[in-house]
């Protein structure tokens, strides 16, 4: 709904006024979502494990670095209709897109391996920093609750733990 205001002088004096909807951003959004769960208007696929997945280039270089470098720049990939993409699973792959379609992921232990793979090779810096915040999160409660969390070396050292305890394998991703 459009907030009303007093005009400025420049509004009375040009009769210009800049109107601003608090939804379009939204339901542009979720219609490439929509079509990209039908599979139209779709101009690349991904493949992951075998597994095929229809996207639009225009939304996955303006989430991603990777993918801006991959579809604008002189590389083999640019004008491919597919990509294989190696050392993403399917698993992170859908949850990558999925977050780059809505903004939203759901992170649980069963599947932040896979999820932190794909956005650290897929380059989503804005996924990279929801997982950090979650392992952060669900450490609090486990054996690295006893060191507050200012220190920069337990950040570090809680991010790469899983909740069982097991090593996350980040190998030149760094939460810091």
């Amino acid at each position: 709904m459009p907030s009303e205001r007093c005009l400025s002088i420049q509004e009375m004096l040009t009769g210009q006024r800049l109107c601003h909807s608090e939804s379009h951003n939204d339901s542009v959004l979720a219609a490439l979502n929509q079509q990209r769960s039908d599979g139209i208007l779709c101009d690349i696929t991904l493949i992951a494990d075998e597994q095929k997945f229809h996207a639009h280039k225009a939304v996955l270089a303006a989430c991603s670095d990777y993918f801006r470098a991959m579809f604008s720049l002189c590389m083999v990939e640019s004008g491919a209709d597919e990509v294989n993409l190696h050392g993403v699973t399917s698993l992170g792959l859908k949850q990558a897109l999925e977050f780059a379609y809505t903004g939203q992921i759901l992170l649980e232990p069963g599947v932040i391996q896979d999820v932190l793979a794909a956005g650290s090779h897929l380059q989503l810096l804005e996924l990279l920093n929801l997982c950090s915040h979650y392992l952060i999160q669900r450490s609090e409660g486990q054996a690295c609750s006893n060191i507050p969390l200012t220190s920069r070396a337990h950040y570090k050292a809680c991010s790469r733990r899983t909740l069982d305890g097991s090593s996350l394998s980040l190998t030149g991703l760094q939460f810091l």
